[in-house]
């Protein structure tokens, strides 16, 4: 198996429509095709994870570049794996913000505004501070109590992270029905999406 993390530009700003619709198209396509990975978003950035069989994450990275959503993409790193980072996750994602960035070890005043091509392209101690920060939830304390119960801690990871998954999707659904509104046009796509969204949400 293979790795390949890269970042984009977008070639305009994502509504929480758009990025509905992009989340609901990777976690479809990757989960036929046995892809795992984490999507993160914000300041019309892409940072992205990818894995699985080497020939499959090959072809789709290579249609991710012919992809017109994206004006420009790099590659950061392509790495051979012995098993996967994101296992739980068919496409992880976050839409990073100030308050989330706040929380990233190591990152003194990274905020959403340094969230962008240019830096992250130019900084692997940033992408990779940033890739261990929303893939798996910080709570020392808590699992600092449970050293001791390795199949406890994974548990209790995976789940805190799913959450924190859910809740990005939750929000990006809300988000898409309040544009809408304002707009007078809740159309039929975008309710198709909400309500597969909100399957996503009751899923265990």
């Amino acid at each position: 198996m293979i790795q390949v993390c890269y970042v984009s530009r977008s070639n305009k700003p994502m509504s929480a429509a758009d990025l509905l619709a992009l989340l609901s198209q990777c976690r479809t396509n990757n989960t036929e095709k046995d892809v795992t990975g984490m999507l993160l978003y914000g300041n019309g950035t892409f940072l992205q994870t990818l894995e699985g069989e080497e020939d499959v994450v090959d072809e789709l990275y290579d249609r991710i570049r012919q992809d017109p959503r994206h004006d420009e993409v790099q590659l950061l790193q392509r790495k051979d794996i012995a098993e996967r980072e994101y296992s739980e996750w068919s496409m992880g994602f976050d839409q990073v913000s100030d308050e989330s960035l706040d929380e990233v070890e190591g990152l003194r005043d990274f905020g959403s505004v340094n969230f962008n091509f240019k830096t992250l392209a130019g900084n692997a101690e940033v992408v990779h501070s940033l890739l261990e920060h929303y893939r798996q939830p910080h709570f020392d304390q808590v699992l600092g109590e449970l050293e001791a119960h390795d199949r406890v801690i994974r548990h209790l990871r995976g789940s805190m992270a799913k959450m924190r998954d859910r809740t990005a999707l939750a929000q990006l659904a809300l988000e898409g029905i309040t544009e809408a509104s304002r707009k007078g046009q809740p159309s039929e796509p975008l309710i198709r999406l909400c309500e597969s969204a909100l399957e996503a949400l009751k899923r265990k």
